[in-house]
């Protein structure tokens, strides 16, 4: 049942932002996480920056 009601709340949220903004629904890219990820690194370097701080490229790849 939860399922259920979970479901129908995204249908709705769905068509409501449509008819509110009046945009086709369009689905996110499968690189959507990865792009988001890479877009909040870029926006903490520059935050960094901004207070002073010196920022170099790392060797190392993180998870």
């Amino acid at each position: 049942m939860k399922g259920r009601i979970a479901s129908a709340h995204l249908l709705l949220t769905i068509a409501y932002n449509i008819l509110k903004t009046g945009e086709p629904y369009h689905e996110l890219d499968s690189n959507y996480l990865e792009e988001k990820q890479n877009n909040k690194e870029l926006k903490m370097i520059e935050y960094l920056k901004k207070k002073g701080y010196t920022i170099a490229p790392s060797e190392q790849q993180t998870a």
